[in-house]
């Protein structure tokens, strides 16, 4: 028997000059919306848009140049934003061609990035997310990064310091002939990286059991091995590391070890998944994921956050496809669902469900 939680959603969204969007305002269902359109009609823009405003950036284009309309100086984005108390929270997300965000929530100014991810918590499931299983280890960090940003108050505080030292750090490296002229920064950067490093495994150490049922239920013939790496051999001391590594780290002018290095390592049978599985089992297990962290977010918090997927019907048989809309029903959580052709998704729409056409960025309900 699932546990459904209460959850914060989008009451009303209001989208200006984003991309091929020009102006939409839409009052999207608290259940499922589904977002139907051909390639090039501005579904996948429609669901950044919403992506934005919980992270005040968009998912396939980092520069601001290439979400902002041609001919306009900026983009707005706005939402009334219901909390699990019922509280009615208005966001407004401004965006300009230099990359200045200006946000307001409730018509007060001066909130930064992070007030709004906590506001809007989105787990995001794109045909782009196969990176997080066979990119770099920076797409696994950010994945974990999520996850410690929403349950330990503490971890925003200790990261931007920890890029910080490491950005300072790296600098130096350029100009240092000794590891002497290091210690001071070094001094600082070890007990954060250290207090990094130990929030992470205890959050790995609590979702990797929720990650590999959920990866259980969707390919059942797998038995899913899930580690996590801090960036360097856990049996030493990253104040030793520091010194041991000093002159390769000189010769590279970067810091070869510590926490901007950590990874979640995910093998069967000690074989690691992008090496071992097809296309559509990744997009499973992609999935599995993204539904195992969302579902621990919601346990923890008692709230559910709010799912994006773009092109839903992407790499997955009819199958598979009920098994992820069974869950994600199963959270009781706000959906936003993109698909080409109306038949994709026909079989799970219900009364509570709303469905919205898209064509050359104008959209109809």
């Amino acid at each position: 028997m699932w546990t459904i939680y209460t959850n914060m959603t989008i009451a009303k969204l209001k989208i200006y000059h984003f991309r091929n969007i020009d102006f939409a305002e839409i009052e999207p269902s608290t259940h499922f919306n589904f977002i139907i359109g051909d390639n090039g009609s501005g579904k996948t823009s429609f669901l950044e848009a919403i992506y934005m405003l919980g992270h005040g950036k968009a998912f396939r284009h980092q520069l601001s140049s290439r979400v902002i309309q041609h001919h306009q100086p900026e983009l707005i984005l706005f939402s009334n934003i219901i909390s699990p108390s019922g509280k009615i929270n208005s966001v407004g997300l401004s965006k300009s061609r230099s990359g200045d965000n200006k946000i307001k929530i409730n018509n007060d100014e001066g909130f930064k990035l992070a007030e709004l991810a906590k506001l809007l918590p989105i787990e995001l499931i794109t045909p782009e997310g196969f990176d997080l299983l066979n990119g770099g280890p920076k797409y696994r960090r950010s994945f974990i990064d999520w996850g410690c940003f929403h349950h330990y108050n503490e971890f925003i505080m200790l990261w931007n310091n920890l890029r910080r030292l490491i950005k300072q750090r790296n600098a130096l490296l350029k100009n240092v002939h000794n590891y002497n002229q290091l210690r001071p920064w070094d001094k600082e950067l070890i007990p954060i990286a250290n207090q990094v490093s130990q929030i992470r495994a205890d959050y790995i150490n609590q979702i990797c059991p929720e990650i590999i049922q959920t990866g259980q239920e969707f390919l059942p013939e797998y038995t899913l091995d899930c580690q996590f790496y801090q960036g360097w051999d856990e049996m030493e001391d990253y104040a030793e590391i520091l010194i041991a590594h000093f002159e390769r780290d000189r010769a590279l002018n970067y810091t070869t070890m510590g926490p901007h290095k950590a990874d979640l390592r995910l093998r069967v049978n000690n074989i690691p998944i992008d090496v071992l599985f097809s296309r559509g089992q990744l997009k499973l297990l992609m999935c599995a994921l993204r539904l195992a962290q969302g579902e621990f977010y919601a346990k923890q918090t008692q709230q559910s956050c709010l799912y994006l997927l773009d092109d839903f019907a992407s790499e997955l048989d009819l199958t598979k496809r009920a098994l992820l809309a069974k869950r994600l029903k199963s959270t009781g959580a706000q959906v936003f669902i993109s698909a080409v052709d109306q038949e994709q998704i026909q079989s799970m729409v219900d009364e509570n469900d709303k469905i919205f056409h898209i064509k050359s960025g104008i959209i109809s309900a």
